[in-house]
């Protein structure tokens, strides 16, 4: 590789590194959550961060990527002070509008004693929303130590805190301590404490990146921002619509005895899917400035070909792998037997990550319309994946249920990946290598194919899966070589 995928190799490894630790750390705490809590008590939690993503990207509101983009031409400082000021007011002007509507918003999510817990998410909502920024220039200005530091710091003290309420101290209780201000009805309610404490702290840790308020507000600028991001708004919203939208639905669509449960099968094995989905947004914090950093080197359209090359190339082998030895992967980290009675959850598992691997495949291709400043175009393709989530949804969660779901998830980015291709080439053409691309996909997936028919023949997981994990590898390495030097 070139010297500036080099770089892009290097930075993704930085940063991916300690986010891929700090979200695998997070994802441990999957099996604490279904064995202290019931199928149905899961349900709710993954009913909750359902919506904050959606809130997360209204009350951040593109500004990151505008932030990255306008740096490129003015001074970055004035930049993120203009656009740190902005997300305060309306953070703060959110919390209270939270606080006042928190019982018509627990009615609506149909759960009118837990109002409390609305509280708490307004809280954690703003504090995020007020990080981003901080953490945007920590990754421009390449302080990527200090960023996973904070990072990791944030997500082990969630960690901590989680095990403290619903370990340490229901074992204190158990051994006759008393600890007057605990309540064991107050159930879910302490993960949801358990964020907000940690990310109190992690605005502590940035602090030293807010000093940066001191360099006013340019009212010009942040005009020309809110018209480079507002559709940048729509795209994020619609990106949540796909990814978890699902989740919404299944709540209001299938029969009240079962849709708490069958949203916590969904979400624990779409967790599964991590492995990709952290290869993809590891990727995404050191991409999305390498790439408007990159934008004015010479034809840089060769280098995000190439990049798409080796992405595809290690996803899908992330693909394989994870979908071949989905099982015992499964049962490391969920503890319940009850969720793989499911008769669905092994089609759940391969059809979540394919899906994942063209979301990283369109976050790969968008590039071109924040390049170009035709953030309408993008937020068009994305309203046309959120149209077909809440279509598909709609027509196929009555028949099949979350396997519905898990299909329309793939359909959508699937079609996302052509639809931004189409349009992208006519703006901004990519020299993709479309064959070597679609080569390296369907062998992922025929051989997973090959994997299931080996299995059950043999009977055994373990051989199989290592035995087409080995094939792919020999194919890249037979198309691909040896790594270059240069």
């Amino acid at each position: 590789m070139a010297s500036p995928l080099k770089k892009l190799a290097s930075d993704t490894a930085i940063y991916g590194i300690t986010h891929s630790l700090g979200r695998f750390l997070n994802f441990l705490l999957v099996p604490l959550y279904t064995s202290v809590f019931s199928l149905e008590q899961y349900g709710v939690v993954s009913v909750y961060y359902a919506l904050v993503a959606f809130a997360i990207v209204v009350l951040t509101y593109g500004f990151e990527t505008a932030f990255f983009n306008f740096s490129r031409n003015q001074d970055p400082k004035v930049v993120f002070s203009t656009g740190i000021r902005s997300i305060l007011a309306t953070s703060a002007l959110f919390v209270v509008v939270g606080i006042l509507s928190r019982q018509q918003i627990a009615n609506f999510l149909e759960y009118p004693d837990q109002s409390h817990f609305v509280v708490l998410f307004v809280f954690i909502l703003a504090l995020d929303a007020i990080n981003a920024l901080p953490f945007a220039w920590l990754r421009f200005s390449n302080h990527s130590a200090r960023f996973g530091i904070i990072r990791l710091a944030g997500i082990a003290l969630n960690i901590g805190f989680n095990l403290l309420f619903l370990i340490v101290i229901p074992r204190m209780i158990a051994a006759g301590q008393t600890v007057s201000w605990y309540s064991s009805e107050f159930g879910i309610g302490y993960i949801f404490l358990s964020n907000l404490l940690s990310s109190g702290l992690t605005t502590l840790m940035l602090l030293p990146q807010f000093s940066g308020i001191q360099n006013g507000f340019d009212r010009d600028l942040w005009k020309t921002m809110m018209q480079y991001a507002r559709p940048l708004i729509w795209v994020g919203l619609a990106g949540i619509v796909n990814e978890t939208l699902d989740r919404i639905l299944l709540k209001k669509m299938l029969p009240v005895e079962l849709a708490d449960s069958e949203i916590a099968v969904y979400s624990a094995f779409y967790k599964i899917s991590i492995v990709i989905t952290l290869a993809v947004q590891s990727f995404r914090f050191a991409a999305e400035p390498f790439f408007f950093e990159h934008s004015k080197s010479d034809q840089p359209q060769k280098t995000y070909a190439r990049i798409m090359h080796y992405f595809v190339v290690v996803v899908a082998f992330l693909f394989l792998a994870t979908s071949v030895f989905a099982e015992p992967l499964g049962r490391l980290f969920i503890r319940r037997p009850e969720y793989f009675d499911h008769p669905q959850w092994r089609a759940l598992v391969p059809i979540l990550l394919l899906a994942n691997l063209f979301l990283g495949i369109v976050f790969n291709l968008n590039i071109w319309y924040k390049l170009k400043n035709l953030t309408g175009i993008g937020r068009n393709i994305s309203l046309i994946g959120a149209a077909i989530t809440i279509v598909l949804n709609l027509l196929l969660i009555p028949i099949i249920g979350i396997l519905g779901s898990a299909i329309t998830t793939l359909i959508t980015y699937g079609t996302m990946a052509v639809v931004s291709y189409s349009v992208g080439q006519k703006h901004y053409p990519i020299p993709y290598n479309l064959k070597i691309i679609g080569f390296y996909i369907v062998f992922a997936i025929i051989l997973y194919g090959l994997n299931q028919w080996m299995q059950a023949w043999l009977g055994t997981i373990i051989l199989p899966g290592i035995v087409v994990v080995i094939a792919y590898s020999a194919v890249v390495y037979f198309l691909e070589g040896p790594p270059k030097k240069g």
